[in-house]
């Protein structure tokens, strides 16, 4: 009776797949771009630190919202931790369901209360970006909408 040691082939073809593998890893990574290499990293990282020190300060403000849709005007009271209104703040609303982003500036109307005026045109729900800021201090919300 012979004996077949089958180990050396099993480790020869396991080495050979391997070897496939990896060369054609190699060629496909060198024919075809990746989708997350970003041409402007750099200046977006240095951005993503503002934004981090930005809601920092906000939250250390203590700054909270009161967010109401009547009919179709967006009104926005901005209060500090201590129930003050935030006055002179910067607000943007950005409507984002569209195929370019609407930018709406928000009016400040009265001591810590801003409203932005929503298009007629647009109905149902409506994804959009809040941002409210001053001296420094940034704070950013998602929100959805529905319009009646």
């Amino acid at each position: 009776m012979t004996k077949t040691h089958h180990t050396p082939w099993l480790l020869l073809t396991l080495g050979g797949g391997f070897l496939i593998l990896t060369v054609l890893s190699i060629y496909l990574a060198s024919q075809h771009s990746s989708g997350v290499t970003d041409p402007d990293y750099y200046s977006h990282g240095l951005r993503y630190n503002e934004t981090l020190l930005e809601r920092r300060a906000a939250e250390s403000l203590g700054w909270s919202t009161d967010i109401r849709l009547v009919a179709n005007r967006l009104h926005i009271e901005l209060k500090d931790n201590s129930g003050l209104p935030v006055v002179d703040a910067r607000g943007q609303l950005t409507l984002l369901d569209r195929s370019s982003p609407l930018n709406l500036v928000l009016q400040q109307t009265a001591p810590g209360t801003y409203q932005a005026k929503i298009p007629d045109s647009l109905q149902g729900e409506l994804t959009a970006e809040l941002s409210l800021d001053r001296s420094g201090a940034k704070l950013s919300k998602r929100l959805l909408i529905t319009m009646p």
